[in-house]
């Protein structure tokens, strides 16, 4: 009996985006948990192991953020590749803000099937949401520039869901019935 090879089991790789407290972090482990093998890559997480020098977007912008921030997108993706190529969903959690960042991510996943998910509640949302979790977990910052910026690059790129009126639960299962069955190219843009 000969079984598949665990790349052809799997729907492909899932990115969720969207500005802080959109939803991503808690949709992207809820979309993981419904698969029999999935894992659930955090940008954040990667971002923060870099612990000297480490320049972010926010804190410390400029072109060494911006290095960086390149860094931990070739990471991302070559974890996801890795994980797909074993069979195992790659479900990202991390902030895309650009077409530029968006294409490099689909270009290192290739031929890998993407669907790429901004979630995109209005951004009152977002600010309540923020100002909800706990203190250590607050971005605090304004998010309309980077909303702005997003639709200015991607508003043509992906699928837009406003999750402002769903539980995370519907979020993620949203998102799993668009990811649907596997397909032969990348789904990034337009999808």
């Amino acid at each position: 009996m000969q079984t598949a090879s665990p790349r052809k089991e799997t729907p492909g790789c899932v990115i969720i985006t969207g500005v802080p407290a959109a939803g991503k972090s808690t949709a992207s482990q809820l979309v993981a948990e419904r698969y029999p093998r999935a894992a659930r890559i955090d940008g954040d997480v990667l971002s923060y192991m870099v612990v000297s020098g480490r320049a972010g977007p926010v804190s410390r912008p400029g072109p060494e953020a911006d290095r960086q921030a390149r860094l931990v997108a070739r990471n991302i993706c070559a974890l996801a590749r890795n994980f797909a190529d074993e069979g195992f969903v790659p479900v990202v959690d991390t902030v895309v803000a650009d077409r530029a960042a968006l294409d490099f991510m689909l270009a290192e996943l290739r031929p890998r099937p993407v669907l790429f998910v901004v979630l995109a509640p209005p951004l009152d949302v977002c600010h309540r949401r923020d100002a909800e979790r706990a203190p250590q977990q607050r971005v605090g910052i304004d998010c309309g520039p980077l909303r702005r910026a997003m639709l200015d690059e991607l508003g043509d790129a992906g699928w837009w869901l406003d999750n402002s009126e769903l539980t995370p639960d519907e979020t993620a299962d949203a998102i799993v019935r668009r990811l649907g069955a596997p397909s032969p190219e990348p789904r990034g843009v337009g999808a």
